[in-house]
């Protein structure tokens, strides 16, 4: 059995249950009902980190990559250094995994590197490197092997990874020092010349894969080096190619954590889950070192959502328990043939047909069929065979037929007893139709999408999404059918239900359905551009995602979140200033704290992250409501996270707070204070709280001789990290620099962006006072005596929370009298 963290809430009897079940209509002020109040628990959970039967002594599960086929998931992993073989396990809910063995003993495969494999027509595709020494495709008829090895040494780095795209053409990426590298693949065995893609993490980076969403395609990859606590995972889009030109979001890294028991998060894969709408991503963090040297790791599983071209991850990456993925609501076929008690099955004639005993939801549904069909005594005409969807009656249903003489499948529509066919699509002429393969229907109120074998073949908007059952019909074919279910969920709607961790982000998109459940508007809209039935102004935003756009008086909005512990927590929203005071009330399970908007900005109309306020939060789950008192609430996203507040007295000689761990590089201490050892070093050090937000820091810098390296002021700091092979700017914040007689401050994300800079002298064996007050999104940099800033910027998606700390690459750099004070 699987070793794992798995825990159910009982739901309580007696009165307990009406507690925790009862639907309780609170009145506001203005006697008006106010929002949803908390009806569910968390239930049956999962906490990170997995562990596995039968993982790698010493070494456990790094790389993951998870595959599904057939309704059942199959997960690979990196094996241990001289070690041979690879190992896998399997699991039909992504939570209970069952050890299947080695699915190789090929000698070659000592200390194979990051397997992956992919089904295409009957066939298994393994690539591994192992011990990092070139690639090599392996094949197998099972995912379960065995798997034998197909090719020589092909080279390219470590870290491949296959995508297949709707035209069903093949593509490689791989492992680099300037980025991931991507190559068209003529066929599952050869990569042609390379490509280098905008998907870099300033190092090493590796770890890609690539997943198509909506027409999207969504890169992600991770950096730097294993051992680093920074280790991270960021992602890209793209709209014209696999290998086209991907754009790197602002909400990057996706996945970090530097704390101490949950840090070097990496290297991932992605897959859909259970109820065949949800994504989950699958990563390793770091345990520390074997006894041999190489890295022990442990598995990870977290949701991820989609907003337009925006991808997130829940939680940056989750450490505490969060709910199981939703199986479908109806399935049949796991791992054994078809349940005739599940189905009506119809024999007339020469046709066979099956029927679900359950119908899909008339606003959307998405249906997987798999199957294998016996090409005996078929000719062009005589046979068919279709899966069914959208089925009331024999006069009344939607189809798609599978030609396999002419290697098509067509969208049919049997109305009033009349077929038509509305779509038809080509299929590779290589398809051997006696093997499984899988046909995915997603169908809402704007559209039906076919996918055949995870390829987009049709799109339609004739055809929408109604009630009614799934299944087949055939005549004159002996198909083996398999796992077939279907969802009452389609293009990621299952985001809206599930409970977001906090700390994290929610899109405001992602509100809860149901009317007067999950929203709330006094005059519905027309013409959202997603969930326009709700009647909630929903519009396209300038960095690709989508933002809701409340503008009437009592409106609100309700979101379920899972909260990881008690305390006092922070909330910032990322909104469209209009020059208006608006005031925005918050509702934790039906309690309000109301929120004035002020404008910050001389100019309207700028996208900005605004502090809303702060609010007690209790552990476990609560419905977050946000509601529209006065003016308008255009906004994308909100940001959560735990705060502590600073004491009222000033905190003088923050260089004592400072631990050993916190300092990195080699630094002397002086008797008013720190230099660093070494001229063109690169040391920093870190005091106080991530969950420090608002604030004054101050420190005294002076210049003992010339030099052309660079001092820092750190502030709102969070995810430091320090490792030999991976970037300098190794954390996340702001860092204000001193050079050659200027101040510039820099935004800090494992990287650096200069956004502004102000002179400044500084006179040998003279003391400069720097002062930054950073209050919200703006920060004022004050020097001297002097009350007027010389140098105010406003970060329109600012960092809101973090340690301070300093940074210098010359020891003629001296820092004292570091202190904090309250904003």
């Amino acid at each position: 059995m699987t070793k794992r963290r798995i825990r159910t809430k009982r739901i309580l009897m007696g009165l307990g249950i009406l507690c925790l079940l009862a639907i309780v209509i609170i009145m506001s002020f203005s006697g008006k009902r106010r929002g949803p109040m908390l009806n569910s628990t968390l239930g049956e959970s999962y906490q990170n980190s997995l562990a596995l039967e039968q993982e790698w002594p010493d070494y456990g599960i790094g790389d993951p990559y998870v595959m599904r086929y057939n309704g059942l998931y199959y997960l690979y992993c990196s094996t241990k250094d001289f070690r041979v073989g690879i190992k896998a396990w399997s699991s039909s809910d992504l939570i209970h995994w069952k050890y299947e063995g080695l699915v190789t003993d090929e000698p070659l495969t000592e200390g194979a590197y990051a397997p992956e494999v992919v089904y295409w027509n009957g066939f298994f595709y393994m690539y591994t490197s192992p011990a990092g020494k070139g690639h090599y495709v392996l094949r197998s008829e099972s995912p379960i092997g065995p798997f034998t090895i197909q090719t020589g040494n092909l080279g390219l780095s470590i870290d491949g990874s296959v995508f297949i795209d709707d035209d069903g053409k093949w593509y490689f990426t791989h492992a680099s020092d300037k980025g991931i590298i991507g190559h068209e693949m003529p066929d599952p065995y050869t990569m042609t010349a390379e490509k280098t893609l905008n998907a870099y993490l300033g190092h090493w980076t590796e770890g890609s894969m690539i997943i198509k969403r909506d027409g999207k395609y969504f890169i992600t990859y991770t950096g730097n080096h294993v051992f680093s606590k920074g280790y991270r995972i960021n992602y890209a889009v793209a709209t014209d190619s696999p290998i086209g030109t991907y754009k790197v979001m602002e909400n990057n890294p996706i996945v970090i954590s530097t704390k101490q028991n949950f840090n070097g998060l990496g290297h991932s894969s992605s897959v859909i889950g259970p109820n065949l709408d949800a994504y989950y991503m699958f990563y390793h963090n770091l345990i520390g070192h074997s006894k041999e040297g190489p890295p022990v790791r442990m598995l990870n599983m977290d949701r991820i959502v989609f907003n337009g071209e925006k991808m997130g991850v829940l939680g940056d990456g989750t450490h505490f328990p969060q709910p199981v993925p939703r199986m479908p609501d109806f399935y049949d076929g796991v791992n054994k043939p078809l349940e005739k008690g599940l189905w009506d099955v119809r024999v007339k004639a020469d046709e066979t047909k099956w029927l679900s005993s359950k119908s899909t939801d008339k606003n959307r549904f998405t249906a997987e069929f798999n199957f294998r069909m016996n090409m005996e005594n078929t000719r062009e005409g005589e046979a068919s065979f279709e899966i069914i969807f959208s089925y009331t009656d024999d006069n009344h249903f939607n189809s798609v037929r599978v030609d396999p003489v002419l290697r098509s499948i067509s969208l049919l529509e049997m109305k009033d007893g009349k077929k038509n066919q509305i779509a038809i699509a080509e299929l590779p002429q290589s398809m051997d139709f006696a093997k499984l393969h899988t046909i995915r229907v997603e169908s809402d109120v704007r559209s039906t999408k076919i996918y055949f074998d995870q390829m987009n073949k049709l799109t339609v908007t004739d055809i929408t999404a109604k009630s009614g059952k799934i299944g087949y019909a055939y005549r004159n074919v002996k198909p083996t059918l398999e796992f077939t279910a279907f969802s009452n969920e389609a293009d990621g709607s299952s985001d809206f239900e599930t409970a977001k961790p906090v700390p994290g982000s929610i899109e405001a998109v992602h509100y809860m359905a149901g009317k007067d459940q999950g929203f709330h508007v006094g005059h519905p809209v027309k013409g959202s551009v997603m969930r326009e039935d709700d009647g909630v102004p929903i519009q396209s935003s300038e960095d690709g995602s989508n933002a809701v756009n409340m503008m009437g008086k009592g409106d609100w909005l309700a979101y379920r979140i899972n909260v990881e512990s008690d305390g006092i927590y922070g909330f910032d929203a990322m909104l469209k200033e209009d020059g208006n005071d608006n005031v925005v009330e918050l509702q934790v399970d039906g309690k309000p704290q109301r929120f004035v908007l002020d404008d910050s900005q001389s100019e309207g109309n700028l996208w900005v992250k605004k502090h809303l306020g702060q609010i007690k939060l209790t552990q476990g789950e609560h419905i977050l409501t946000v509601k529209l008192v006065k003016g308008k609430l255009n906004y994308r996203f909100l940001d959560i996270y735990r705060v502590t507040e600073l004491p009222t007295e000033k905190l003088s000689n923050m260089f004592n707070q400072i631990l050993p761990e916190d300092m990195y590089g080699k630094w002397v201490k002086h008797e008013e204070g720190y230099a660093v050892q070494t001229e063109g070093s690169d040391a920093k050090m870190y005091a106080g709280s991530d969950e420090w937000t608002d604030y004054r820091v101050e420190v005294d810098l002076k210049s003992t001789a010339d030099s052309i390296e660079e001092a820092g002021l750190l502030f709102r700091v969070t995810n430091e990290s320090e490792f030999p092979e991976q970037v300098r700017d190794s954390f996340m914040g702001y860092q204000l620099t001193f050079r050659n007689g200027r101040m510039i401050l820099k935004k800090m994300n494992y990287d650096q962006d200069e956004v502004d800079s102000a002179p400044i002298s500084f006179a040998t064996g003279s003391i400069v006072h720097i002062a930054v007050d950073v209050n919200g999104a703006t920060m004022k940099v004050y020097v001297n005596d002097s009350k007027q800033p010389a140098l105010e910027w406003t970060d329109a998606n600012a960092w809101m929370h973090g340690k301070i700390g300093i940074r210098s690459a010359s020891p003629s750099w001296l820092f004292t009298n570091l202190s904090l004070v309250r904003r």
